[in-house]
């Protein structure tokens, strides 16, 4: 069942919260102001798609960051336009092709986390 807009897990949240004060006694006190739930887009491998979609011609996709799209957004985004725009990738995409959910190749190695 999808639910596209979770509630917070607010035990969670205070697991996390006395974890962080186990680990730094000096946040002793501290409140939690606010907290949210979210969806967090994945991929078997845990390696985002970053690739054409040779059934969709002209189809650039960019997915499954898994949490890391903060951290690799600026080079993903330079990745799928140089794909896009037909240049020299940035880097090479053949970690990051989609065809390799259908193929099989390449997903026995598991992604970062």
């Amino acid at each position: 069942m999808r639910i596209l807009d979770p509630a917070a897990d607010h035990n969670m949240v205070k697991e996390g919260l006395a974890a962080m004060v186990r680990e730094f006694p000096e946040l002793q006190g501290v409140q939690v102001a606010q907290s949210w739930g979210g969806m967090i887009d994945s991929t078997p491998d845990a390696i985002p798609v970053i690739s054409e979609v040779n059934k969709l011609p002209g189809l650039i996709l960019s997915a499954g960051y898994s949490g890391h799209g903060f951290g690799i957004g600026p080079e993903a985004g330079r990745l799928a336009a140089d794909l896009a725009m037909n240049a020299n990738p940035i880097v090479d995409p053949t970690p990051y092709r989609y065809a390799r959910f259908i193929d099989g190749s390449g997903l026995d190695t598991p992604g970062i986390m």
